[in-house]
């Protein structure tokens, strides 16, 4: 099981968290079963507006490419960004 922590400004109802018992593979496979079950998340979801964060580690690099594991909790994080 993955489980997903959405910022305010992604969700869709009272809940910040979903589960997801199918293997996904990364974070791509995770971004295509989010756009299933929120029609129209993959076109709110900027990259250079949010990171991820996988088991609390940031992923900053080819974030679609990082690879997921039964158990992990990734976390969807607004950049935050000032001088």
């Amino acid at each position: 099981m993955i489980t997903v922590l959405l910022p305010a400004t992604l969700r869709v109802g009272p809940n910040d968290r979903l589960t997801f018992e199918e293997r996904l593979p990364d974070l791509a496979a995770l971004i295509d079963a989010l756009d299933v079950r929120i029609p129209g998340f993959k076109e709110q979801l900027d990259d250079s507006v949010f990171n991820f964060a996988v088991n609390d580690v940031l992923v900053l690099y080819h974030a679609r490419r990082h690879p997921l594991a039964d158990g992990d909790r990734v976390e969807i994080i607004p950049t935050i960004s000032g001088g």
